[in-house]
């Protein structure tokens, strides 16, 4: 192995590393060296299934060409997304910041505006207009495979979402999750004096409430929301 070579597999390998501390925190760690998402315990993607009752599952004997099958491993930003949030959790002052604090700030200001000019019935139908060949599509998926499927489409089946929220738990026709607005708001409020003027509650109700409820028109299903600290969100 040259310099060159070895300096690459050291690089790439400290890149593993990072990224396989965070895939360990989220999934079993058969997930990383055994089956994949959505594969059943003991067989790897694609592989040959397991071995005698009491062997190793399949895929565990070589953890380093799981790894390079993994495309989350092999995106080349990685590196780039590991130091920024590194960078954005290291970051606490005046506030302990989170990997969402720009796109919540930003719809903050955007509403902020919206709202103090009583556009708000506008602007949801504007959004929700924009999102319909997506809701169109999910639409059909629930036609063939229930109501669950409009929940998913909304919450933890789009970056939409699950970039915007800290967590979305799943439950049989339920998903809660901390609301992104609230906490931000009132940072805003402190940091940014005479800059925010609107409440929570219009952020609840004059924005996530209209939006998910227009949504769900769109799908021909039916949903209850509990705003609060933790939304929760359900099948009517």
């Amino acid at each position: 192995m040259s310099d060159h070579e070895r300096r690459d597999f050291t690089k790439q390998t400290l890149k593993w590393g990072g990224a396989l501390t965070l895939l360990a925190a989220f999934s079993p760690a058969r997930l990383v060296f055994g089956a994949g998402p959505g594969g059943p315990p003991g067989k790897a993607p694609g592989g040959p299934p397991s071995g005698k009752a009491g062997g190793p599952p399949a895929g565990m004997g070589n953890p380093l060409k799981m790894m390079e099958q993994n495309p989350f491993l092999q995106r080349d930003d990685l590196e780039d997304a590991l130091k920024s949030m590194y960078m954005t959790y290291d970051s606490s002052r005046p506030y302990p910041h989170k990997f969402n604090d720009v796109i919540s700030k930003g719809q903050l200001e955007c509403l902020e505006f919206i709202v103090s000019k009583g556009l708000e019935k506008e602007y949801v139908e504007h959004y929700v207009t924009t999102m319909k060949p997506i809701l169109q599509r999910i639409k059909q998926q629930v036609a063939q495979e229930g109501p669950e499927k409009a929940l998913y489409g909304m919450f933890e089946g789009t970056t939409c979402s699950y970039q915007l929220m800290e967590r979305i738990d799943v439950k049989q026709g339920e998903r809660n999750f901390p609301c992104p607005y609230g906490p931000a708001l009132e940072r805003c409020k402190q940091w940014l004096p005479e800059r925010f003027f609107m409440k929570w509650e219009d952020v609840c109700n004059k924005w996530c409430i209209p939006s998910w409820q227009g949504f769900a028109k769109e799908m021909e299903v039916k949903i209850a929301i509990t705003p609060g600290e933790t939304c929760v969100v359900k099948l009517a």
